[in-house]
């Protein structure tokens, strides 16, 4: 009986993991699951932690198509980048190890709640949920905090160092990058810059 359900566990496994894999170049990740706009995710510290789960073509460079990705929650809601398109995003890649990530957060966390035209996704680098949610916790990050478990979105994106942050246009093309410490003034001119281009 055993035996059974674990067959039939690694079967359901690797029909999703198909479902997910198999969708054709140029096809959104959330063709392979059911969409849930980010403002269903769970209204609490960093939207419930989703997970990054497939990555798609696309370029990290400026001006290009930025590559999209899919995250999911726990029970199962999901969504993914191209879902947001409509709205400039800013993709923040760090770690909490990180000194000039932990500097910045508080700019990044007020930005997230004064400017709500604006989508600003926190995207954890390859550490344990409990790092994250006690860091989450510290800076009061109500916005969506994906865990990047397997460095699937900072190799899609070519992340060398943190903080980097990615600047994506509404129409989903990349409009700037910014590799190590960003606040203040510099921020909000890189994100008006996505705004207006």
């Amino acid at each position: 009986m055993k035996q059974t359900l674990v067959v039939a566990m690694v079967v359901a496994v690797a029909f999703l993991l198909t479902a997910c894999a198999t969708a054709a170049p140029g096809e959104n990740a959330s063709d392979a699951f059911n969409l849930t706009p980010l403002e269903q995710f769970p209204d609490e510290l960093g939207n419930g932690f989703p997970v990054a789960n497939l990555v798609q073509e696309g370029s990290p460079d400026v001006g290009e198509i930025a590559p999209n990705f899919a995250f999911f929650l726990a029970d199962g809601r999901g969504a993914d980048l191209a879902s947001l398109q409509g709205k400039p995003i800013v993709l923040n890649f760090w770690a909490t190890w990180c000194g000039p990530c932990r500097a910045e957060m508080p700019d990044l966390v007020a930005l997230h709640e004064s400017d709500s035209d604006l989508v600003v996704l926190e995207v954890n680098v390859g550490e344990a949920l409990s790092a994250v949610e006690e860091f989450a916790t510290e800076f009061g990050m109500n916005m969506t905090v994906v865990l990047d478990e397997e460095d699937l979105i900072r190799r899609a994106y070519q992340v060398r160092n943190m903080p980097t942050t990615v600047f994506i246009r509404a129409d989903g093309t990349i409009g700037a990058r910014w590799p190590g410490f960003l606040a203040g003034e510099q921020l909000n001119d890189l994100v008006q810059q996505i705004k207006t281009q």
